[in-house]
């Protein structure tokens, strides 16, 4: 899986992800965001985070069907990034929007996507910085293959309750 915005939100997602034992790819645009993700996946354990400082890079880096979530500013920041990023996707990738989205844009991003041949899924994550680091409170909707492959690494990520994930 690969992950991009490495802010707050998206550094803590992308060491909850490594530490429960899977690989991930991260890239921001700004190269020192990078730089501090690596550090702290070494001196948290060592943790399975791959940094790379290109679009290109990033993507090929990933696995088929690659799994990409995208955590950065909602609006046109998003548009932005799924450009940088869908050049180098191949059909049945999956786009993951996990941002407050507007969801208009979502019902337009998914179209887009579509018509590329790729999956988008839209999805929702609370519980602020510790949630993220420690199990946020994931809300995915949109397309179904896209969660099923996902489905897993969301399940160990997530916050649990009484229930389960």
């Amino acid at each position: 899986i690969g992950l991009v915005g490495l802010a707050v939100m998206g550094k803590n997602l992308a060491l909850n992800i490594a530490e429960k034992g899977f690989p991930i790819s991260v890239y921001n645009r700004t190269t020192s965001k990078v730089d501090e993700a690596l550090e702290r996946a070494h001196k948290e354990g060592n943790l399975p985070m791959i940094g790379h400082y290109s679009p290109r890079d990033f993507v090929l880096s990933i696995r088929r069907p690659r799994s990409i979530i995208i955590l950065v500013k909602a609006g046109n920041p998003v548009d932005q990034t799924i450009a940088a990023l869908s050049d180098f996707m191949d059909s049945g990738d999956t786009i993951i929007d996990g941002g407050n989205e507007w969801y208009e844009n979502t019902e337009r991003r998914i179209a887009a996507a579509e018509s590329r041949g790729l999956l988008y899924l839209g999805m929702g994550v609370s519980g602020g910085e510790d949630g993220a680091r420690h199990g946020p409170s994931l809300m995915p909707g949109g397309s179904f293959q896209a969660y099923c492959n996902v489905e897993g690494i969301l399940k160990k990520v997530a916050a649990l309750v009484d229930d389960g994930p």
